[in-house]
């Protein structure tokens, strides 16, 4: 009678063990396998996401590459003005690698974006003053641009909903040195990024990328005469400014 007490007494013990040890919780010792995979995809998801960051804030981190020393005037007109929207403009100039330089009232913003589809755009949920308050035209003299091919956004600025960005974005476009660099690797590289710009600033930006692709432009053409992209009409003139600030 006393062994079998013993016996039961231990019996319930191990089952007492057994519940409150880890052996017998799900994914523990007894899973071991599940328990150690899920730690580790979810580092290695955050080690990717950590690179990527980095990545695009490198890009932007406004150091000035040798090849933006061109000033350039960028003259916008709205094709269509709504009445009840107030045409404050903004453009943003992406260069092959990826950066990124919108001109503003106060300022320059440096951002960047990427081939890949990635794009960091610190600010782009705050308000931004327009170089042309409530104008359907903007000069943007003096801006800095790359020697070679870049890429032009065009925005219409607008406040912040509940620390949500509201900005339009109106036309993208690739002005190349010449009509025989239109086929340029580099140019579907500059089209990329500026569609994960649009994408990163404005909820409407990837209309962008619904709509007909981006086009390739000749700058000779677009200095020559107005180019009308869609929304908007752009020129481009060479700069008299040296000053303008550069990525």
């Amino acid at each position: 009678m006393k062994d079998a007490i013993r016996q039961t007494g231990r019996r319930e013990g191990r089952e007492r063990t057994g519940f409150w040890g880890l052996g017998s919780w799900p994914g523990s010792c007894g899973d071991s396998s599940t328990t150690m995979a899920k730690p580790r995809t979810l580092a290695g998801l955050l080690v990717l996401v950590t690179v990527g960051i980095l990545a695009a804030l490198k890009a932007s981190s406004g150091e000035t590459p040798g090849s933006w020393s061109e000033p350039v005037d960028i003259s916008v007109t709205m094709n269509r003005v709504d009445s009840t929207e107030r045409p404050d403009l903004m453009v943003c100039l992406v260069d092959a690698a990826g950066r990124v330089q919108c001109h503003h009232k106060t300022g320059v913003l440096a951002w960047g974006a990427s081939a890949e589809g990635h794009a960091v755009c610190p600010g782009a949920d705050e308000r931004i003053r327009p170089r042309c308050d409530g104008s359907a035209s903007c000069k943007f003299a003096g801006v800095a641009a790359p020697g070679g091919s870049f890429g032009l956004l065009v925005l219409r600025l607008a406040p912040p909903l509940f620390g949500a960005p509201r900005h339009d974005v109106l036309d993208a476009a690739v002005f190349t040195r010449s009509s025989a660099d239109a086929q340029a690797p580099e140019n579907r590289q500059i089209r990329a990024s500026l569609q994960a710009l649009a994408r990163c600033i404005a909820p409407s930006g990837g209309r962008i990328a619904e709509r007909r692709p981006v086009p390739i432009l000749a700058r000779q053409a677009c200095e020559r005469a107005t180019c009308r992209l869609g929304e908007s009409s752009v020129t481009l003139l060479p700069g008299l400014s040296r000053t303008a600030q550069q990525p």
